[in-house]
């Protein structure tokens, strides 16, 4: 499955559902047929302007823009939707890279399970800290939550726009710097920000202020099972009424989550439930050590049971003097992230030709099948080369964690800094 398939596999065209800020992004757009409100915070006047002065958004994204049927904040989407008279009438409510931003997400999964019929699902797409600009930052504890609920919290704190900023990460490649990128990447590639000393000002600043103005943030920070426990908790504690349907991991920027109002609240607390949340709390462990150094470098170790046995220098001064030299280095890096590039390339041209395929209407029986066929090898193709990528990362980070790396990192630097000003 693509990621689309994947976001929309419990809802069909037929059901009845709501779509929560997809802006110029739309996964369930009525032009295709699906019977689905858009909700935002923002009129589609305001949605156009902010999209045309981004520049990084086309003319055709923008024209790709829906018109907002349900307007307000989904933190309170119960309220919205209840001026609507549609409180417990939908099917679905499916959101992509929203739930991150929410000030107060338990507040927003009490008016989602209000909103939807009885079984109804909420499909969500997260980021990954793993595959983000939150690279740095641990995932979010309950804490954080209960405490936004308690204080009934509707936009962010001065602590969550600082640390969002503080150690805000940028994956670089050839140079340029990405706030998404991938699962995987090698963790010497991964920089965080140096402005951490402007924001304190701001924060200094705004610290006294009693009618502090709205300032996006992500909220929360989540790796999978850092959001299954949530959840989870939430629902034990009798907080929510979701169950988990289903979590979906990927290699790329986000994951996967399907929730469905619970009919039967003993599946809220189950018996084994100790059990299970031991099993997550280790499996939050393993996901945060993905990102370490020490773990990057074990798992790279892992896939050569036979490394070559170091030469032991002579003297202990040939020891500290003389850092191993391999050669053509800088040669060999650049072109391994060439061929990673080339390769990221031909995978999102892949995607684009699985997803046309996806959309196209083979009325013949004989073309249906060839197009099924062809769209299977395309899915074989991008799973070869997403594995490639891989393991090219893998030969970057051992390269970048050489000894003669560190000792030409100035060079490079000063190389990167002549190369922005020409």
């Amino acid at each position: 499955m693509d990621r689309r398939e994947v976001i929309l596999k419990y809802i069909t065209k037929e059901k009845q559902g709501i779509e929560i800020g997809p802006f110029h992004s739309p996964l369930t757009p009525k032009r295709d047929g699906y019977n689905c409100l858009v909700m935002d915070v923002f009129d589609l006047a305001t949605l156009k302007k902010m999209a045309r002065e981004n520049v990084g958004i086309s003319e055709e994204q923008c024209e790709l823009l829906e018109d907002v049927d349900l307007l307000g904040s989904s933190t309170h989407i119960d309220k919205v939707v209840e001026q609507h008279g549609k409180l417990g009438q939908f099917d679905y409510l499916v959101s992509s890279h929203n739930f991150e931003h929410l000030p107060n997400p338990i507040r927003f999964l009490q008016g989602c399970a209000k909103v939807l019929k009885p079984g109804g699902m909420l499909s969500m797409a997260i980021p990954d800290r793993r595959a983000c600009y939150d690279y740095f930052r641990p995932a979010t504890p309950l804490s954080a939550w209960l405490e936004a609920y308690f204080a009934d919290r509707n936009q962010p704190t001065l602590t969550q726009n600082f640390d969002e900023k503080w150690v805000r990460a940028s994956y670089d490649h050839h140079g340029v710097p990405y706030g998404s990128f991938f699962r995987g990447a090698p963790p010497a590639a991964v920089t965080p920000a140096m402005t951490f000393e402007r924001h304190f000002k701001e924060w200094e600043a705004n610290a006294s202020s009693n009618d502090r103005a709205y300032e996006d943030a992500h909220c929360s920070v989540f790796t999978p099972s850092s959001f299954e426990l949530l959840v989870r908790d939430c629902a034990y504690l009798g907080l929510i009424d979701f169950e988990i349907v289903e979590m979906s991991d990927s290699p790329g920027v986000d994951f996967f989550a399907h929730l469905r109002v619970a009919t039967d609240p003993a599946v809220l607390r189950p018996a084994d439930y100790e059990i299970l949340r031991n099993e997550l709390l280790h499996r939050i462990l393993d996901e945060a050590a993905e990102t370490s150094t020490q773990g990057a470098t074990a798992r790279l170790n892992a896939t050569q049971p036979d490394p070559t046995p170091p030469q032991v220098a002579s003297t202990a001064d040939e020891a500290t003097s003389q850092p191993a030299r391999p050669s053509g280095l800088e040669s060999t890096l650049e072109n391994l992230r060439d061929i990673a590039a080339r390769s990221a390339q031909r995978l999102d041209d892949i995607n684009r030709a699985i997803e046309a395929q996806h959309s196209a209407q083979h009325s013949h029986a004989a073309m249906l099948t060839a197009a099924q066929e062809e769209r299977q090898r395309l899915s074989d193709e991008r799973q070869r080369l997403t594995d490639d990528i891989q393991r090219l990362n893998a030969t970057v980070l051992a390269m970048r964690m050489s000894t003669s790396w560190k000792v030409t990192a100035p060079l490079r630097r000063l190389m990167n800094a002549v190369r922005r000003m020409t």
